[in-house]
């Protein structure tokens, strides 16, 4: 069994054992909220009725084909700025649907597939696309391998990032686990070795080995990002981001002390790199040219979590380098260098079968050499700082709903400059967030 975080194993047993049941609990429905929003609602109206069992397809004898889903919709408000969306003045454009199936067809054999779509202000924009299709077979504890599109392992929730199951909060700590970026940051088209090795009187070690290539969409978040830092076409047009080789790998130490557990995880993207068409008038050139930006990418995950009675204890660091080098018809034109990290600290304590509160306070520095933003043109972009308290309510067995509310300083991760075109250095802003998800 992968690595779950101990909420989920400790919090009841509904959580389920298959990996595309591990993988699932995102919703999805709307970009043209405006016009569909109420399809969209009369849709999860009615998904109570349908949600209690999952599906089940028998093929023969005991083999079976089992469906699983989920679909959920949030809402965002907050002051001062816009984040993930227009939600100064409040956003549906805030949800996700995904569909998986699971299926044995032999003893230590195990293929998976989930197709899902979501939406998040500017972000994909309700795109269907496959999430996860691979196939797995375990030898032993000791070595297995999966292959094909498969979720990347980095830090407690990388993996899992959709799953609502598996946490209290509504968002996870954004510097850490930044839903726009989840192109960027869950699945993979190559292949994982994994396994656990009993370590005697310390405990135990599960590892994973992971090596693919990503490709990231124009409607993700990291081509969005891009995007929102270019002048107005046609001074220069997004040309997109080139497939990209990752390599890496995650160990987590399951100590003697129940319920007490250490990870690390760490990688590199090799030569990621985007382009840019530029228009004569920006460069001077008699001819519109393309500007390439390239970069290794190193990163790394640290994790510890302490689960304790009705009480769960989280804590990461996450950290990655960048090393830009452009260059405009093969001509070096540019080089930079910065480090990104953020790290969080949090807790939650189960009341109930159905009431959850947790708290969780993060920071997320863009840049590692100016922590406080004193090379911004505005010292709030440097830093943003954010204290968060969740409340869940589990409804039934397969209905989640979830409050939450955000005290942050700072503005690192808007990432959006056409809608936040003022920023302050001084003050704090606030945000709320709720959701609400069915499963089956």
């Amino acid at each position: 069994m992968e690595n779950l975080p101990g909420d989920v194993v400790a919090r009841n047993g509904q959580f389920a054992a298959t990996e595309s049941e591990r993988l699932t609990n995102d919703h999805k429905i709307t970009p043209m909220m405006k016009r569909n929003s109420t399809k969209f609602l009369t849709g999860l109206a009615l998904l109570p009725a349908t949600t209690a069992l999952a599906w089940d397809w028998k093929l023969w004898d005991d083999k079976h084909v089992e469906f699983h889903g989920f679909a959920s919709q949030g809402f965002l408000s907050s002051t001062e700025y816009n984040y993930l969306g227009n939600s100064k003045n409040g956003s549906f454009q805030f949800s996700e649907m995904g569909l998986n199936a699971s299926f044995s067809p032999f003893n230590r054999t195990r293929i998976s597939a989930q197709g899902f779509m979501f939406d998040l202000g500017d972000v994909n924009n309700n795109r269907v696309f496959l999430d996860y299709a691979s196939v797995e077979y375990t030898f032993s504890d000791l070595f297995g391998v999966r292959a094909g599109r498969v979720r990347r392992p980095g830090g407690i929730y990388n993996h899992i990032q959709d799953v609502d199951l598996a946490r209290t909060a509504v968002l996870l700590p954004q510097g850490v686990y930044d839903p726009r970026w989840r192109d960027f940051s869950t699945s993979i088209d190559g292949g994982i070795l994994f396994g656990s090795v009993s370590a005697g009187d310390i405990g135990s070690f599960s590892y994973e080995g992971y090596a693919g290539y990503m490709n990231l969409d124009d409607k993700g978040g990291v081509a969005r990002n891009v995007q929102t830092g270019l002048p107005a076409a046609p001074l220069a047009v997004y040309k997109g981001i080139d497939p990209a080789l990752i390599t890496g790998a995650q160990v987590w130490w399951n100590t003697p002390w129940e319920g007490l557990r250490f990870g690390a995880s760490g990688g590199q993207v090799w030569d990621f790199e985007w382009k840019i068409q530029l228009d004569p008038a920006a460069t001077g050139l008699p001819v519109t040219a393309i500007r390439k930006t390239e970069s290794d990418i190193p990163y790394v995950y640290l994790s510890g979590e302490y689960t304790w009675k009705a009480w769960t204890f989280q804590t990461e660091y996450y950290a990655y380098m960048l090393h830009l080098h452009d260059s405009i018809l093969g001509n070096p034109v540019g080089e930079s260098k910065y480090a990104v990290d953020a790290w969080y600290i949090g807790a939650s304590y189960r009341f109930n079968k159905w009431f959850e509160a947790g708290t969780y306070y993060t920071e997320h520095y863009a840049d590692t050499g100016d922590r406080g933003g004193h090379n911004q043109a505005n010292s709030a972009d440097g830093f943003q700082k954010d204290l968060a308290i969740s409340t869940r309510f589990d409804l039934t067995d397969w209905w989640l709903f979830k409050l939450e509310g955000h005290w942050i300083r700072g503005a690192s991760l808007l990432q959006d400059n056409e809608h936040n075109p003022d920023r302050s250095d001084e003050g704090s802003w606030w945000m709320f967030a709720a959701k609400t998800t069915f499963n089956f």
